[in-house]
């Protein structure tokens, strides 16, 4: 990892910044800047570290850190593209830039920015007492499937589906697939697939309840290093009763305080809680191990401790001269000699007289799974908290241990930890180390033992304590951590921002506009509680009209295609997920990680949805997509790189492709203007509902801002710019330019009576309108204004209770006072319908983001990194500075992100 370093003293030298930055791991060369012509520093240079864990705790320590008088600025170097340039060649940019053309100088500019591959379109509170807009029993008001309703459409919509972009559509095998066997690429569109992407637009213009919203737990954070010194080993125990837990804290010879062992007590007092095992890195400092004795977790063992100390950062610490095991060694052994070499002799207090003892203890091993890291612990207590152990309750903490486990095996895939390979191919173990890059390091225990989320007797962990510092009382225990550099949880749960009124239903009672026109099955949970309550089954159904065609796919030239890495959500990112208010706005980027996660009366930023890849249509990018297996990462193609292909080992064109569990490789995709057609069979379907259908397939006969066009998202690789398509009605399959939908009237009248008669097809241009103009007033007068709560309020007529309603004539009426207001319905739909921020954001995502900039996942570079680390954006973005933290910009003013977000 290449790091900055900033307002170096000039008497400084790079073996001072060797050994400053090798506190923190593996250097593998500093230079810093001098003049050319006198030699002397120019006060800033760069150290390359080993690993990137390394590189990240030391920017974390270092950065202000007071150096020979100076204090320090440390960060993530920028790649040299992007540095300032140096004296002697700046007079040459500068002639270059006053060369370039306007539409060169145009380029440039857009390339310091990106946009993120996916954003979020507002979910504002919901208006529960509203009746298309909010929530009711539709079997109590005649939306039943029994008959056909007098005054309500039945019929099918016709539609087409034209591809802008390749399509993707994996073939699932149900079982594990081999990372070197191409997927199968279906040749047509699945009815399922389509349907699922009616559904969740549908979900996004009429504002409805989440179809589905599992994440009830706290999510979890990387606590600052600081933090970890406060943390007291500790082992868990049975408690007074089967249910209860304590856990029995370990606090070496320190005396505890709020904020680590007492500053200003003896030597031993100050000591960090545990002992240092020392059995990776350099031989000579190893710890010794009792002849034929592997040190495991939970062993207890003898162990010959000395006190060291440590200068940058300072602190004073136990370090094990040797381990003999307790059931071998009944009684204390004898001591052996302290190590008078000079590496050894140089970390003790006192060299002339090593503090030295023998306690007792216990083993915790967590793996080499830091690229650095040289101990493992042992946990002890002496003195008084020794003949008079203190335990507390934690019985209460076991949920949160629960969740913050569940984060660590949730932010990594399965096969990364329990199906390894090395650089020769050969089989890791999740515990084993063959490297020093992030993946290639040990996992810790609790990250792949499938019982490490239940709290246990036996259990080592590390606690975090209220003390009263008046007279060194531990109150109680505040919180677990299975390391000490650990997760902290948020203050809330995801669900617990979203609102009542965008949870999933729980009873049909509760059942929104989606819920109602695609169908709800209560979940088990919910099943349970309302066992008297079933579902509510869809009044739509999809059927795709196409059968097998051998037109539809291309295969690549030169060998299967290796497809770019999706990026695996990550909602624990607070300044992308979490909004500053219930209405989805963005935090401010001048908030810490801790303070812009899930807390106090925060929201969240919406329905999370894909950009369109404006300018990449097939027909005006030829180049990018050329159906070649061919690695073009590196290249500028139609002024992008090639961002659906996953990069050669080496980043070159003749290079290997990667072949790891990682890997996605496809033979074909369906082509670009490739036609598909589908119907929608509807039943019993209210004009508002009739009218978000039809105002869904009509979006491109309202373009108002030249060309753009609007595109839906289908099928796999959507971050990659895959699956932009056309949707519209099929104006060849319409009768006499009407659709082929009817009233319940019109079905009795024109079919049912004359069996020998066509299907009706009544829903001509003006009734078309009027459902649609039905949709747009009823949305308006449901979030125009928006109140502050959950629902309306309740001193008017309007606001009748529509779960309350017995019939369809009750519903028709409330409906009217709605629709029938005193203001004009086409300028209800002028002024305030296109203004909603879920319908503005939706248009904007369909369309793509205003700005002209590449969309790709986070990364500090313009062109793709062989080796991927695009999580060193995140690293860089949540160095706290204090006002530059980035949060991701709201989706109608999207002007895109910097790839160096500290410059």
């Amino acid at each position: 990892m290449n790091i900055y370093v900033g307002n170096i003293p000039y008497a400084a030298t790079e073996t001072d910044l060797e050994k400053l930055f090798g506190e923190h791991g593996p250097v593998t060369s500093t230079s810093i800047i001098r003049d050319y012509r006198t030699g002397d520093s120019k006060g800033f240079g760069f150290v390359e570290m080993e690993n990137q864990e390394d590189g990240e705790q030391a920017i974390e320590a270092l950065d202000g850190y007071e150096f020979m008088g100076r204090r320090l600025k440390v960060n993530i170097a920028r790649d040299r593209e992007a540095r300032a340039p140096s004296s002697e060649h700046r007079h040459l940019q500068q002639d270059a830039r006053s060369k370039r053309t306007p539409s060169q100088k145009s380029k440039i500019s857009t390339g310091e920015t990106f946009h993120n591959p996916y954003t979020f379109v507002p979910s504002p509170p919901r208006p529960l007492k509203h009746t298309f807009a909010g929530d009711f029993d539709p079997l109590k008001c005649g939306l039943d499937h029994a008959s056909l309703n007098p005054k309500w459409w039945t019929g099918h919509i016709p539609i087409k589906l034209t591809t802008v972009t390749p399509l993707v559509l994996l073939k699932t095998e149900g079982k594990d697939h081999p990372p070197d066997k191409p997927y199968d690429v279906l040749d047509r569109i699945p009815e399922s697939s389509l349907r699922g992407m009616l559904r969740s637009t549908y979900e996004v213009v009429t504002n409805s309840r989440y179809a589905c919203f599992s994440n009830s737990n706290r999510l979890a954070y990387r606590m600052r290093p600081q933090q970890a010194l406060k943390l007291i080993p500790a082992i868990i125990e049975n408690g007074s009763s089967p249910e209860k837990l304590m856990a029995r804290l370990y606090t070496g010879t320190s005396r505890p305080t709020a904020d680590g062992p007492k500053k200003d007590g003896s030597d031993q007092e100050r000591a960090m809680y545990a002992a240092m095992l020392t059995l990776y890195g350099t031989k000579e400092l190893r710890s010794e191990c009792d002849s034929g004795y592997t040190p495991k977790t939970d062993h207890e063992v003898w162990a010959q401790i000395v006190l060291c100390k440590h200068n940058k950062p300072f602190y004073l610490y136990w370090k094990v001269i040797k381990v003999w095991p307790t059931d071998k060694y009944s009684q204390e052994p004898a001591q052996v000699a302290t190590p008078e070499s000079g590496k050894w002799k140089s970390l003790y207090t006192n060299r002339k007289k090593p503090f030295v003892r023998v306690v007792k203890g216990r083993v915790l091993i967590t793996n080499e799974n830091m690229g650095n890291k040289h101990d493992e612990r042992i946990f002890f207590v002496e003195g008084v908290n020794a003949k008079n152990p203190i335990k507390r309750d934690v019985t209460d903490l076991q949920g949160a241990w629960r969740m913050r486990i569940q984060s660590y095996q949730d932010a990594h895939r399965k096969e990364e930890i329990l199906q390894r390979r090395d650089r020769r191919g050969n089989p890791v173990k999740a515990w084993e180390k063959f490297g020093n890059n992030t993946g290639d390091t040990a996992w810790s225990p609790h990250q792949y033992q499938s019982d490490a989320d239940e709290l246990k007797p036996g259990d080592m962990v590390y606690a975090r304590c209220e003390i009263d510092d008046s007279n060194g009382e531990i109150k109680k225990i505040e919180d677990l951590f299975p390391v000490m550099i650990s997760r902290e949880l948020y203050e809330k749960s995801p669900v617990s921002l979203l609102g009542s009124s965008l949870e999933p239903a729980s009873t049909i009672s509760e059942l929104s506009p989606a819920d109602r026109l695609f169908g709800w099955v209560p979940s088990q949970k919910q099943d349970q509680r309302q066992s008297s309550e079933g579902g509510y089954k869809s009044r739509i159904r999809v059927v795709c009209e196409d059968n097998v065609r051998s037109d539809t796919t291309e295969s690549f030239s030169g060998g299967a295609l290796p497809l770019a890495i999706l990026g695996q959500p990550k909602p624990a990112q607070g300044r992308f997920y979490v909004a500053k208010n219930k209405k989805g706005i963005p935090q401010d980027k001048d908030t810490s990680k801790e303070a812009a996660g899930y807390s106090g009366n925060k929201g969240l930023r919406g329905r999370k949805q894909y950009w369109h890849h404006k300018g990449l249509e097939a027909n005006k990018a030829k180049a990018y997509w050329q159906p070649s297996a061919e690695d073009r990462t590196q290249e500028k193609h139609d002024d992008r790189y090639q961002e659906y292909r996953r990069p050669n080992e080496d980043g070159k064109k003749n290079g290997k492709p990667k072949t790891d569990s990682q890997n996605r490789f496809i033979n074909e995709w369906i082509k670009p203007d490739t036609v598909f057609k589908a119907s929608l069979y509807v039943q019993n379907l209210q004009p508002e509902e009739l009218g978000a259908l039809l105002w869904l397939l009509t979006l491109n006969d309202e373009i108002d801002d030249g060309d753009e066009k609007h595109y839906f998202r289908l099928g796999y690789g959507k971050p990659l710019g895959f699956g932009s398509v056309k949707m519209e009605i099929d104006e060849e399959r319409l009768v006499d330019s009407c659709l082929p939908l009817g009233t319940g009237e019109d079905w009795k009248q024109k079919y049912y009576s004359a069996l020998d008669a066509s299907p009706p097809a009544m829903l001509d241009e003006d009734k078309q309108s009027v459902c649609l103009q039905a949709f747009r007033a009823s949305m308006v007068a449901a979030y125009k204004p928006l109140p502050d709560n959950d629902a309306t309020d309740d001193d008017g007529d309007e606001n009748e209770v529509v779960s309350n309603l017995t019939s369809f004539d009750q519903l028709e009426r409330v409906q009217s006072r709605f629709l029938d207001t005193p203001e004009n319905r086409a300028q209800l739909e002028e002024q305030h319908f296109v203004e909603l921020p879920f319908i503005s954001g939706f248009r904007r995502v369909l369309r793509g983001p205003k700005k002209d900039a590449p969309i790709h996942y986070p990364r500090l570079d313009r062109n793709p990194n062989p080796d991927g680390q695009n999580f060193l954006w995140f690293v860089d973005n949540d160095h706290y500075r204090g006002g530059k933290e980035l949060a991701l910009p709201e989706v109608t003013v999207e002007e895109g992100l910097p790839y160096k977000p500290k410059t």
